[in-house]
């Protein structure tokens, strides 16, 4: 399944569903897609993509903007314009269904080991060298933070 993923000072508004719409600068959603809705870490909720229209930014609207909320449709923009977006967007509705708040390394891993997991992944799957030189550096740090600064 796919995942869409949040700031997490966005969970109170994705869980009221006051923020119903997402606008990215790419996407690879589709209408009716399920998904994981991501916030801060943890899977919340599960949801149906409605649709995903790709549209200019000066072509959003105030509605859009309350949707993705967004005080404003001046204040989407100025947010927008932080994160570097270009001319167009992808503005994507979902449907979301919360869920009880789940870890998703549990979810699909349970109580095995990131290590482990490293550890049969060199052993058993057909990687690349790129691959298994990450798998490695991780297995030498013991973390993903420090094997993402040291590659």
């Amino acid at each position: 399944m796919k995942h869409l993923e949040f700031k997490r000072k966005y969970a109170k508004l994705l869980l009221e569903g006051k923020k119903r719409i997402t606008i990215r600068s790419r996407t690879n959603l589709r209408e009716g897609d399920e998904v994981y809705i991501h916030c801060g870490g943890r899977i919340i909720g599960k949801a149906k993509i409605v649709s995903v229209i790709r549209k200019r930014i000066s072509e959003l609207t105030e509605e859009e903007a309350k949707l993705d909320g967004f005080e404003s449709l001046d204040e989407l923009l100025k947010e927008l314009e932080k994160l570097g977006y270009g001319n167009e967007v992808y503005v994507v509705h979902f449907e979301l269904v919360p869920i009880d708040s789940v870890n998703p390394h549990n979810m699909y891993y349970g109580n095995s080991e990131l290590t482990e997991i490293a550890k049969k992944g060199l052993n058993y799957l057909d990687l690349e060298d790129r691959e298994r030189e990450i798998l490695k550096t991780f297995l030498r740090y013991g973390s993903i933070r420090r094997t993402a600064a040291k590659l």
